[in-house]
């Protein structure tokens, strides 16, 4: 297990792209608003993009619509026409995966500063991306890898997730204390604990908007992580579906666990994602 979260050092994803061939990024998610706080984004740094490609379109029906050229290439996973997330090839320490998820902020350069003076390690610091905006990526006090960004036209609208689309994320992390901690004073969130069956839980806000979940990371011997939940009509199905191609199961759906709507899955390239059941 030690391997799964680990990343040598994580680069900016899209800024390698040329000239006239960024992917549209801003100008198909964004509207004329900002939601600080909010998970806006998804980047998924793979080691092997067909793999992750191949992966994501026969469990989630995604496609992967290619940008750039060589070395200079990136991925706009799409479901229908919505953009959902961006694939770039990243060859990490333990040649796996993972999912970063960008959370809104009012100033990158701000934002960045202070994490850094709240022990965070700056992994590339704000720099404007083409068709984005401003991003940055840190590595949290407690390990787990963020991005923090300004999209350039606003940040997407408010709405129940669609199924195949992102519905959310949870920090898993070492010291849930610390963590909220650290995400109170750089983002500005607010904190709620409450019981989810026999775990402590707490829901991290901005303007009494719910923006995250976090818990105590289940697995020993790894760092802190931020997991990403992809909504699903039948966890059971799509489970199997993974399973069929190329995943590893950490956690069944369970009746224990939320009823047995959620299952924690390793892509084919060992990054985490959760699945889940969710009707509002």
């Amino acid at each position: 297990m030690k391997y799964i979260f680990q990343l040598a050092i994580l680069l900016v994803v899209a800024v390698a792209c040329t000239p006239g061939v960024t992917p549209p990024i801003a100008s198909e998610i964004s509207t004329s608003t900002y939601t600080p706080g909010r998970i806006v984004w998804h980047d998924l740094a793979s080691p092997d993009p067909q793999v992750s490609a191949d992966f994501y379109k026969a469990v989630f029906d995604w496609d992967a619509i290619p940008y750039g050229e060589g070395d200079k290439k990136v991925w706009i996973f799409k479901k229908g026409d919505i953009p959902v997330g961006l694939m770039a090839y990243y060859k990490t320490e333990n040649n796996t995966g993972e999912w970063i998820g960008a959370i809104s902020v009012q100033d990158v350069e701000f934002s960045t500063s202070k994490a850094k003076s709240q022990g965070a390690i700056i992994l590339k610091k704000p720099m404007p991306v083409e068709n984005r905006g401003m991003v940055s990526f840190i590595q949290d006090p407690q390990g787990a890898h963020v991005s923090f960004i300004k999209l350039s036209n606003g940040d997407p609208v408010i709405k129940p997730a669609g199924i195949g689309t992102f519905l959310g994320q949870e920090l898993w992390s070492n010291d849930p204390q610390k963590s909220g901690d650290f995400y109170t004073t750089v983002v500005g969130y607010t904190k709620s604990t409450t019981k989810d069956g026999n775990i402590d839980y707490t829901v991290l806000k901005y303007d009494d908007r719910n923006c995250a979940g976090m818990l105590q990371n289940p697995s020993t011997g790894v760092r802190s992580h931020w997991v990403p939940y992809i909504r699903v009509a039948d966890v059971n199905t799509t489970v199997e579906k993974a399973k069929n191609a190329g995943a590893k199961v950490l956690i069944s759906p369970n009746a224990d666990i939320r009823n047995g709507s959620v299952a924690l899955l390793l892509d084919p390239t060992g990054a985490p994602l959760a699945v889940q059941v969710y009707n509002p």
